[in-house]
């Protein structure tokens, strides 16, 4: 009899055994495609007395591999970032049609047409309604820009939020995964949210994660510890005094500036945007705007309007050169006044002469005050944007292919394969089947032997 016991608690302990290790494999196909499911590892082995038991379940975590795939996500994640802002700087600064090249021509026709009748109230209407539509592009140009500049630093805090609050989700997940290794239990559910956070806090502001002895984890990114021993910092946006983007570290009380180790995820991306790419463009229209504007003004000044009066500017001056594509428009002097456009070069020759209005019209061939011509000048502006359109959007497709090889480097360690899974599920399965016939044969023994009893 006590044989037979024996044999019940061994077939008891295999189905315990088998049924363990089946859900663990259960778990493993169904979290096939969950984005950062590791695999478990169910471990079998003998008890004392030839039984079996499952005695651990390994997480297949590769440090190296996640370590790749959180750096690259976080790259792929600025490089994103930059490529989508320089896509709608694209679209705001160099329009399909009626960009500020077109514009600029339109008022070289209408000086040109200007020059046939001088005396055509009409033509310098047309002068006046073409130069207001020029000055309108630079500044709506420049303006749209800036406002562009204030909607990426909303986005920036947008992303400083995020982060924040993933950092404040880790403490309560970081205390589970330690209070569990001190009761020397498993936490791999918990311990792959963690991992899932640390990815979508990289992706934001780069970060790299060290294992601590008791099982939790030190974050550095943003060039400063981001969390250690469950106590997370808090990171703050705001504008510096020039306008750019400013990113301090509060880690218990003391602020720390550390927007210069941004280097990495989207808040890098955004930042190199906002702060370098756009006002490198504005620096460009702006002395764009000036010279366009100085070297019409300089000619349109020493011609006379059919009231006889000379020494009047088409558009506004500015006296520097930051800030004259937002402030470009035709000068208060002339404006609503079609008779004050200048065509003559003399005020004898009022209202014939043309002189003024053909070197106006010349212009459209001519080098402004810097260099180029106006239709050269908004070509190389154009240019520019392409040339950073192209820029962002390789490096973005780099980082793609990057992001692809780590994923798959780290799927060749970490990820299930559901041609392995269902190996193991049918081996658990006849191990489980085996058990139950054992139990099945000794029930039966049991039966038997009541039966000779009576």
């Amino acid at each position: 009899m006590g044989g037979l016991f024996s044999l019940m608690s061994l077939a008891r302990d295999g189905i315990a055994a088998h049924s363990a290790a089946l859900h663990v494999t259960g778990q493993n196909v169904a979290g096939a495609n969950t984005p950062g499911y590791v695999k478990r590892t169910a471990t079998l082995s003998s008890t004392v007395g030839g039984g079996v038991e499952m005695s651990a379940v390994a997480r297949n975590f590769d440090r190296f591999t996640y370590s790749q795939l959180v750096d690259q996500s976080g790259r792929l994640a600025a490089a994103t970032a930059r490529a989508t802002a320089i896509s709608d700087v694209e679209v705001l600064a160099t329009p399909a049609s009626d960009h500020i090249g077109d514009r600029a021509d339109a008022l070289f026709d209408a000086l040109h047409e200007l020059a046939l009748p001088p005396s055509s109230d009409s033509a310098r209407a047309s002068v006046l309604a073409r130069a207001a539509w020029l000055a309108a592009g630079f500044s709506e140009t420049a303006d749209g820009l800036d406002a562009f500049r204030t909607e990426l630093g909303t986005r920036a805090s947008e992303v400083v939020g995020e982060v924040n609050d993933r950092l404040a989700s880790l403490v309560m997940v970081d205390e589970g995964i330690v209070a569990a290794r001190a009761r020397g239990e498993q936490a791999n559910d918990l311990i792959d949210t963690r991992d899932r956070l640390v990815k979508e806090i990289a992706e934001r502001v780069g970060a790299r994660a060290i294992d601590a002895p008791n099982g939790g984890i030190t974050i550095f990114g943003a060039g400063t510890v981001l969390y250690e021993a469950r106590k997370p910092t808090t990171l703050v946006s705001s504008l510096d005094i020039g306008g750019s983007l400013r990113i301090q570290s509060n880690r218990e009380g003391v602020l720390t500036d550390v927007t210069k180790a941004i280097d990495t995820g989207t808040l890098a991306g955004i930042r190199q945007a906002r702060d370098v790419d756009i006002p490198g463009l504005l620096d460009s229209l702006d002395a764009f705007a000036k010279d366009l504007a100085d070297s019409v003004n300089a000619i349109h000044t020493t011609g006379f309007g059919l009231d006889g009066n000379s020494g009047r500017p088409l558009f506004t001056p500015s006296a520097t050169v930051k800030g004259a594509a937002h402030a470009m428009e035709v000068d208060l002097s002339v404006r609503d006044h079609p008779e004050r456009v200048a065509a003559a070069g003399a005020a004898a020759d009022v209202p014939g002469g043309n002189d003024i209005a053909v070197k106006l019209s010349d212009l459209a061939r001519a080098p402004l005050a810097g260099t180029g011509t106006a239709g050269e000048r908004f070509a190389a502006f154009a240019g520019k944007v392409g040339v950073l359109r192209t820029v962002t959007r390789s490096d973005e497709e780099m980082r793609k292919d990057t992001v692809a090889t780590a994923t798959s480097l780290r799927e060749g360690t970490s990820g299930v394969s559901t041609d392995e899974e269902m190996i193991q599920l049918q081996q658990f399965q006849r191990g489980f089947e085996a058990s139950t016939r054992v139990l099945r044969t000794v029930d039966s023994l049991f039966d038997s032997i009541f039966q000779l009893v009576r």
